[in-house]
C-alpha cells in the first residue's frame, strides 16, 4: 500500500498552528525572527500556519522549544481550544488568511515584507 497524502489541517492541527503562533506573538517574535530559530523553510512554515499542511510532531517540538513551552501545554490548549468551538478534532478546516497579528499569510511568505511592515508601523 502507498503513502497517501495528508491534505489540509484538520481542526486539532489547525488550532496547534494558531497556539504556536500567538504564542510568537505573545512572545514578540516576529516569522523573521522565529524562523531563525528554526531548521524549517518559510514555505513550509506558512504552508502549516496557513493550515494547507498539518504539522508533524518534530515541527511541534521544535517550535515549543523556540517559544520557551512543551509540546503537551501547546497541544492541550489546541485539543481545549477545538471542544469549545463544537468542533471533532478531525473536522476539516479552510485555509487561513491572517497570523495572529492579523498580517496576511500570503505576503508574509515573500522575503522582506515583515521587515517592510515594521518599517511601516514606526512611521505611524
Amino acid at each position: 500500500m502507498g503513502r497517501v497524502e495528508i491534505g489540509v489541517a484538520a481542526a486539532f492541527a489547525y488550532e496547534v498552528a494558531r497556539e504556536f503562533d500567538a504564542l510568537r506573538t505573545k512572545r514578540g517574535l516576529t516569522h523573521a525572527a522565529l524562523l531563525e530559530k528554526l531548521t524549517i523553510s518559510r514555505n513550509y512554515y506558512y504552508k502549516r500556519l496557513r493550515g494547507e499542511l498539518p504539522l508533524n510532531l518534530n515541527d511541534v517540538a521544535e517550535l515549543a522549544a523556540a517559544l520557551g513551552t512543551t509540546p503537551g501545554a501547546v497541544l492541550g490548549r489546541a485539543e481545549r481550544a477545538v471542544r469549545a468551538s463544537g468542533r471533532a478534532l478531525t473536522d476539516v478546516r479552510g485555509h487561513v488568511d491572517t497570523d495572529a497579528d492579523g498580517l496576511p499569510l500570503a505576503a508574509l511568505d515573500r522575503p522582506g515584507f515583515e521587515a517592510q511592515q515594521e518599517t511601516e508601523h514606526q512611521h505611524d
